[in-house]
């Protein structure tokens, strides 16, 4: 059995979280976007906001990912506009994931996830996410990201 966090990061949150889990054995991926986002502006969080508004997939990177029944999958997204970020999107569009098993930690900046919840609910998914507002901020709540996971 192995154990997966498939996340993707603009500004280090996912990032953050992702090395604490490598630490407590997940396997590390990170999807990253063909055209690279760069630094994030006002304009920018405009245009990506805009994209997650109406469910937009980002053009990412190939990723070699082969999952088993009893594999343990976290996806972590952080949140623009309220919703999942368009790289997550790409990703859930891509591969099969199972609906029952399958684990979300959402990263928003503000403290809203609400649409992206209902997004996931929406898709099938079945287990709540947990919602980590600021992670680099809140280092200390990684413990509890640890144990949803368990």
């Amino acid at each position: 059995m192995m154990k997966y966090f498939i996340y993707y990061s603009a500004t280090g949150n996912g990032d953050f979280i992702a090395s604490k889990l490598k630490e407590v054995g997940y396997e590390i991926i990170k999807v990253e976007t063909i055209k690279l986002m760069g630094k994030m502006s006002f304009f920018k969080m405009l245009k990506y906001g805009g994209d997650a508004m109406f469910n937009k997939k980002a053009k990412i990177k190939p990723i070699d990912l082969s999952i088993k029944d009893d594999d343990v999958v976290a996806i972590g997204s952080p949140i623009w506009n309220d919703r999942l970020s368009t790289p997550i999107n790409a990703i859930l569009s891509q591969f099969a994931f199972n609906k029952d098993s399958t684990k979300f930690v959402l990263y928003p900046a503000g403290d809203s996830a609400k649409k992206a919840i209902k997004q996931l609910a929406k898709q099938g998914f079945k287990n709540s996410p947990f919602v980590f507002t600021y992670p680099l901020k809140n280092e200390q709540r990684i413990k509890e990201v640890i144990d949803y996971l368990k």
